[in-house]
């Protein structure tokens, strides 16, 4: 389950604007003098982007807002799904042990009562992994979460309840046995084997997430700036500032560039 990250044109004409920008200021004199054309050409995509009725600072915080809170729910879920990984693996051993025959009935009894606690536990912490509403764990939410398509961003969910499809281990499987604990044992397996691969492709989306809003961040100062330097205040902040979302852009872009290359070859054209 792969994250796609597309850039609306507004934003990704602003990006560009901004790395335009910083190219002047890459020489050690940072600041020129007030109404040099070294200064108004550096600030000139920090005011182009302050203007224009393609791109506001309320669309972009808006976005921002909603990456904000994916990147929230996804670190939850993220942080839920290692502990329900940490707590099959105790089932493991625990299903490992109770495979001897020559176990005494008050001992198999004991770790078959510890094997059912710790059933209970990964129960729990599925059900509350929940961040405003959003739970990506309990399955009540197969299609994802759903951003704004300006925002460009969907966050896929992975169903870690017991019996599932990927912790196929059943809440009602048992040690009674040596052949119950052997089919636990062979379900722990396999569910080790699948939330791997679901933590793999949570993280890599919360990465993309969180990167994403981080130039969002960025380009809200821009437009703020480029606000502020059309009204008349100092150009060499506005200067600095775009010089600063040119680093940022260029710093964030490995991670993007791992999902969406065509959009990290359009930021440095």
């Amino acid at each position: 389950m792969s994250i796609s990250v597309n850039t609306t044109n507004p934003i990704l004409a602003a990006l560009q604007d901004l790395n335009t920008a910083g190219q002047p200021a890459a020489d050690a004199s940072l600041i020129d003098g007030p109404g040099s054309g070294a200064s108004d050409s550096a600030t000139a995509g920090a005011v182009n982007i302050g203007q224009g009725g393609s791109l506001d600072l309320s669309t972009v915080d808006a976005d921002a807002m909603s990456l904000n809170r994916a990147t929230s729910i996804a670190d939850l879920a993220v942080g839920a799904g290692q502990s329900v990984a940490s707590l099959l693996a105790t089932l493991k051993d625990q299903a490992t042990a109770a495979q001897d025959p020559s176990l005494d009935p008050t001992a198999r009894q004991t770790l078959n009562g510890d094997f059912k606690s710790v059933l209970g536990q990964i129960a729990s912490t599925v059900d509350q992994a929940s961040f405003d509403g959003v739970n990506l764990l309990d399955g009540d939410s197969p299609s994802g979460l759903s951003l704004p398509a300006s925002a460009g961003v969907s966050l896929s969910a992975q169903n870690l309840t017991l019996g599932g499809p990927i912790v196929t281990l059943a809440a009602t499987a048992s040690l009674g046995t040596p052949s119950a604990a052997a089919s636990a044992l062979a379900d722990v397996t396999n569910s080790l084997s699948n939330i791997e691969t679901a933590l793999n492709a949570l993280s890599d989306q919360a990465s993309q997430i969180s990167a994403h809003g981080s130039i969002l961040d960025q380009l809200s100062g821009a437009l703020q700036a480029g606000t502020t330097a059309n009204g008349g205040t100092s150009a060499d902040g506005a200067r600095l500032l775009a010089l600063q979302v040119q680093q940022q852009l260029s710093a964030q872009s490995q991670p993007i560039a791992n999902q969406s290359p065509q959009l990290v070859l359009s930021l440095f054209r």
